[in-house]
């Protein structure tokens, strides 16, 4: 498993990427095709073999690949993540940003950005402007948590480790839990509930809050 083999390290960076991605956007017919018959299926065939016990993954294979049209496939995961990311679901949605899972209510939510954004900046690295999302949103912290394990894996003696520890602790941890417990227990179409399984299995070695605080109450 990855927690015990945690010299997978060179794997890691590639899966929390890809997780980044499908928390980023929804994704479009293109990309359902090639889940279905192009390099998006060979990439899941390819964590899937890494990571047979990963059970979550069969499910996301499950809907991506059928039965419906590609149309009908995207119309549904274009629903779930409305639902969950852009705030449609209300009390039942999954917020993308640590300070909207905050407990702040005087303004100082901006903390959580201006915290994430500096550890960012002493990399030289900053969110993509066309992706119009803060530093604190899910998929950043995932593909800068991953970019971290690269760097820390090709350059050992540098202060990747460090800073990835501190991403960890000090960001990650203190509100990914309950954002991956909303996605659990209120995704519609079950796909996003499986991503989020599978990113706490894939970061089962560093998280380690609860989703029992008063955070859940968004995934009450």
């Amino acid at each position: 498993m990855l927690k015990e083999e945690k010299n997978t390290m060179i794997n890691r960076p590639l899966i929390l990427t890809w997780i980044a991605t499908l928390f980023a956007r929804e994704l479009t017919l293109d990309d359902v095709e090639s889940y279905r018959n192009g390099k998006g299926r060979v990439l899941l065939d390819t964590i899937a073999g890494e990571i047979p016990e990963a059970v979550e993954l069969e499910r996301m294979r499950s809907i991506l690949q059928g039965p419906g049209t590609y149309e009908d496939t995207v119309l549904d995961l274009a629903g779930a993540f409305s639902w969950l990311f852009h705030g449609v679901g209300g009390p039942k949605a999954a917020p993308t940003h640590w300070h909207d899972w905050s407990e702040e209510s005087d303004g100082s939510q901006m903390n959580c950005i201006d915290t994430c954004a500096e550890l960012m900046s002493r990399c030289g690295l900053g969110p993509a402007l066309e992706s119009d999302e803060s530093a604190d949103h899910v998929s950043v912290q995932l593909e800068f948590l991953g970019y971290l394990e690269a760097r820390s894996a090709s350059d050992p003696d540098g202060p990747w480790n460090e800073y990835r520890d501190q991403l960890v602790r000090d960001q990650i941890n203190a509100w990914l839990p309950y954002f991956l417990t909303a996605c659990e227990r209120n995704d519609r179409n079950g796909f996003y509930a499986a991503l989020a399984s599978f990113t706490r299995r894939i970061l089962s070695d560093s998280l380690t809050g609860s989703a029992n605080s008063t955070h859940a109450a968004h995934a009450a």
